[in-house]
């Protein structure tokens, strides 16, 4: 006798202020969310470190004095993903070269080697959500992107 899953769609969201102490925030709530819904290992280590990038550059590059940051998490079924909305409506994603001994300017292709699948979705009038999917199990028989 076989047993059926019934998968379960989980959401989250919280809203954090436009400081550089909410990137240290992000990281701890996106684990303990990830953790309570059963996650563990490197997906969870990944959309932290992710998530750490995306807050960074919303703080540092969008909020610019509108004060707030918001986080979504959606999972369902081994596929869970990550949303960081900013104030700041147009695309501002350009692949900066990264400077031989430089900190900066490896963020956004980092996010892009660690997810399963990225991207920005852009309205001048209503911020910018900036989101990514990482699965649990990324050894499943599924087609990387752009494959």
């Amino acid at each position: 006798m076989s047993t059926l899953r019934n998968p379960v769609l989980r959401t989250w969201e919280t809203a954090l202020t436009e400081h550089s102490t909410s990137v240290r925030t992000a990281r701890r709530l996106i684990r303990e969310q990830l953790t309570s819904w059963g996650w563990g290992g490197d997906p969870v280590d990944d959309l932290v470190l992710i998530a750490s990038e995306l807050v960074t550059n919303a703080v540092v590059h969008a909020c610019q004095g509108y004060g707030e940051i918001r986080l979504y998490l959606q999972e369902f079924d081994g596929d869970c993903r990550l949303e960081v909305w900013d104030p700041r409506g147009d695309l501002h994603l350009r692949r900066p070269r990264p400077r031989c001994f430089g900190e900066g300017g490896r963020g956004i292709e980092l996010v892009r080697r660690l997810a399963f699948d990225f991207g920005v979705i852009a309205r001048r009038d209503a911020g910018k959500r900036v989101w990514v999917r990482v699965l649990l199990d990324p050894t499943d028989d599924l087609p990387s992107p752009g494959s």
